[in-house]
């Protein structure tokens, strides 16, 4: 896989992601300990617990509804394994239609 298609698969990710941080409380932060263009982090407030993102500084553009870009890292400590059962116990919000 090339640079240019990981970079197109990031963007669907994140493109999920940003769906959800306009679902929950959610806000940008700051990681300085990687790689300038992965520094962004998206940290979402879910009921079920913290989850964060790392994106890439290109995606950013799809969380122009949040603020804060200069408020500080305050991650809790959840590795991504965490993340993802915090997502899987996300409580059911719709309902098909019968």
């Amino acid at each position: 896989m090339s640079l240019e298609e990981l970079g197109q698969v990031y963007r669907q990710r994140n493109r999920l992601v940003a769906a959800l941080s306009k679902t929950y409380p959610s806000h940008f932060a700051i990681d300085e300990t990687v790689e300038p263009e992965f520094r962004y982090v998206i940290c979402i407030h879910l009921p079920t617990g913290q989850a964060t993102w790392h994106i890439n500084e290109q995606d950013t553009d799809l969380f122009d509804h949040l603020e804060d870009l200069d408020r500080p890292q305050h991650w809790d400590g959840h590795d991504t394994e965490e993340k993802w059962r915090r997502v899987a116990r996300l409580p059911l919000s719709w309902t098909p239609e019968q």
